[in-house]
């Protein structure tokens, strides 16, 4: 994507601070929990307030760092591993206060170590781990220090050895899910780029038959939801088998390959053009009245035709061939192109490397030229 660095940078930062928000709910979500263990009357009213007035403060701090780009200073700019560890020694030392406590560490510390497999290794995650699960055990050392209570340091030691064992079976298959999701993110790139290609003129490189007139089949639709107007562009080569003829199919193919290239360059961000079939193209003018597409033709018309082509100056200079016609609110786009087609034939018929219009007035029904759609285009002569 062309996105200039400084927007590509603010737009990252705005998503960093975004999942930081999202993470900041999850401790919302704790501090919930330990108002329920409240009432409960599994942890106290001082240990309540202080762990609020230090995930307050925890949310804060962390909030200016990413709103004023501190975080931009460090190896991780997401600060996944750092925001880890502060929970984790927030809900310590709840733990450290009121012991019940321990099934909320458990289940919340297990939730943290989900968001930093986003943006950590294994490796990294299992340190982390490791030092979350010293913590613990010091924890419980310290407390058993402050009050040698048996069975609470029976409780202790049993849920720690619950978080030894399965720690590093959680790290370990959340390594493997990494994998697989980075292996679907590849398949899935591929994939694109294979259906993107299937969308391709293999010689030329513009959209094929097919993807023209799905672009046409959109495009109309969008045009009949915003009220806008539309127009389709018929271009053909004028005398195209004369390159063949003079030279050989390569060089048909070189012309073939300029052009395109050369209509490229011109289009607008919302214009959409591909080889319809042969030597004849469709460009898609959306957001475009038929007298703003006759402009835009007859400044193709003027740009193809003081084309330098090398080694087909003998067979004299390429020129092309444009009908034009604007989409009608309803119709099927099929009749659209049908009225450009009829255009571009008459373009033909009155000398070549000219511009058509629909005509004005009724012409006979275009349904018998509109089943061009569904086959294989012919050319004038």
């Amino acid at each position: 994507m062309d996105i200039p660095s400084p927007a590509r940078d603010e737009l990252k930062q705005g998503i960093r601070l975004r999942r930081f928000l999202l993470a900041s709910s999850f401790s919302a979500l704790y501090l919930a929990l330990l108002s329920v263990f409240y009432v409960q009357d599994r942890i106290d009213q001082q240990t309540l307030v202080e762990v609020y007035a230090i995930v307050a403060a925890f949310v804060l701090f962390f909030y200016c760092i990413f709103r004023f780009g501190i975080n931009l200073w460090f190896p991780d700019p997401s600060l996944t591993g750092w925001q880890f560890l502060a929970s984790v020694f927030t809900m310590l030392y709840v733990v450290y206060r009121a012991p019940d406590t321990r099934l909320v560490f458990t289940a919340f510390f297990f939730v943290a170590l989900m968001f930093c497999m986003l943006r950590h290794s294994g490796r990294m995650l299992a340190g982390l781990s490791a030092v979350s699960l010293a913590s613990y055990a010091l924890v419980v050392w310290l407390r058993y220090k402050a009050s040698p209570d048996v069975d609470v340091m029976r409780s202790d030691a049993l849920h720690l050895c619950v978080l030894l064992v399965t720690t590093p079976w959680f790290v370990l298959i959340g390594e493997h899910v990494k994998r697989l999701r980075r292996g679907l993110t590849e398949a899935s790139i591929r994939l694109e780029g294979i259906e993107e290609s299937a969308r391709r003129d293999d010689l030329t490189g513009v959209y094929n038959r097919r993807a023209l007139i799905v672009a046409m089949e959109d495009a109309k639709r969008w045009a009949d939801a915003a009220r806008e107007p539309l127009s389709l562009c018929v271009i053909d080569l004028d005398r195209f088998k004369r390159y063949n003829d003079s030279f050989d199919h390569l060089t048909g193919d070189r012309v073939l390959r300029t052009f395109a290239q050369t209509v490229q360059g011109g289009l607008r961000a919302t214009d959409i053009f591909g080889r319809y079939g042969g030597e004849e193209f469709v460009q898609v003018l959306r957001h475009s009245t038929v007298a703003g597409a006759m402009a835009d033709a007859e400044r193709l018309r003027e740009r193809i035709s003081q084309l330098d082509i090398p080694h087909t100056r003998s067979a004299g200079r390429l020129t092309v061939s444009i009908g034009v016609a604007q989409y009608k609110p309803g119709e099927a786009i099929i009749d659209t192109f049908a009225r450009a087609d009829e255009a571009l034939f008459r373009a033909k018929q009155h000398g070549r490397n000219r511009v058509e219009c629909e005509a004005a007035v009724a012409m006979p029904p275009a349904s018998a030229r509109a089943g061009r759609l569904a086959r294989a285009p012919t050319h004038s002569p």
